[in-house]
């Protein structure tokens, strides 16, 4: 009997040491699907990682034009006073840009003097880069002197368009010394005592047409008392 256990044994242990052709080839295939699997899944992965970065780049083109559109929708009739004009609504918009107050900074909670500039790049295209530093309570001469010191780009910054050409502005809101709604190239509160209803920017984009619309949600007419409340000498 023990030359039978001692046979057994004998006999288990060769069973066990290698491997058949068979199991080395189901092995191999085992590994081949496992490397093929790998490598679609890997594919997959930076497709889909291609994917995202497209949508990426095109997420943030759009979120620029929906915060561009929240800044001018925040905008309020923010009244200043000069000597020679009294009180007015804050607004200027020419074919250098645009600057009105907003209650949508780009960061922080504070009323933002916004400036939108029509700007020139080294390579002979243009540019148009939104601007804005804290309102506080500037009066309409410190605004001015951040205008034309450029003093805005020491704030919070966003380039809008890029590489484009043919930057135009154009305004439609009320004019009230002719008493009536009109479409025009240049808009100064100081004038026309309310602020515009809507504000169109076109460029050209390699060979494209293009437009940015805005509206107006405010243009309230109820500060238009000031004059006769607050009077300055």
């Amino acid at each position: 009997m023990s030359s039978g256990i001692s046979h057994y044994l004998l006999r288990r242990r060769y069973r066990f040491k290698g491997y058949t052709l068979i199991e080395v080839l189901v092995a191999i295939a085992i590994f081949s699907s496992m490397v093929m699997l790998a490598g679609v899944a890997l594919n997959q992965g930076l497709l889909q990682y291609r994917g995202l970065a497209e949508k990426g780049i095109g997420f943030w083109e759009y979120a620029k034009e929906m915060w561009i559109d929240k800044s001018f929708n925040s905008t309020i009739d923010y009244y200043v006073y000069s000597r020679s004009d009294g009180w007015f609504p804050y607004f200027k918009g020419n074919n250098e840009g645009i600057s009105y107050v907003s209650l949508a900074p780009l960061v922080g909670d504070l009323p933002v003097v916004v400036w939108i500039r029509n700007e020139a790049e080294p390579n002979g295209m243009r540019s148009l880069t939104y601007y804005e530093l804290p309102i506080s309570t500037k009066s309409y001469e410190e605004i001015e002197r951040d205008d034309i010191l450029a003093y805005y780009k020491k704030g919070k910054s966003l380039k809008l368009l890029e590489g484009v050409e043919g930057i135009e502005f154009s305004f439609y809101g009320y004019d009230s010394l002719d008493q009536r709604y009109e479409w025009v190239s240049h808009f100064d509160g100081s004038r026309k005592k309310v602020l515009p209803s809507s504000t169109i920017i076109s460029y050209n984009h390699n060979g494209q047409k293009g437009r940015l619309i805005f509206g107006l949600n405010v243009n309230s007419l109820l500060k238009t008392y000031y004059n006769e409340r607050y009077t300055r000498q």
